[in-house]
């Protein structure tokens, strides 16, 4: 029978590298220093602009490198 390879223990689950996570991070803490947001000490109203502008900008860059449309991505503040 052949069963899911399993890692060889936890920690190798837990430090594998996400590459999308990674890319994702990249973006957030470029427009924490675009916009001079220190996240530790921002106000929630930053924390959301910042969360935001990340979003949108990760999943354009995704979508773009995916070849998918990026008028998908929904818009900044949109509900």
């Amino acid at each position: 029978m052949n069963e899911p390879k399993r890692p060889a223990s936890d920690a190798e689950w837990y430090c594998r590298k996400d590459p999308e996570a990674d890319q994702f991070y990249e973006i957030f803490f470029k427009m924490c220093r675009k916009y001079h947001v220190s996240w530790c000490s921002a106000s929630e109203k930053e924390r959301l602009f910042i969360e935001e502008v990340s979003r949108v900008t990760y999943e354009r860059d995704r979508a773009t490198r995916l070849g998918l449309p990026v008028d998908s991505v929904r818009p900044a503040f949109a509900s």
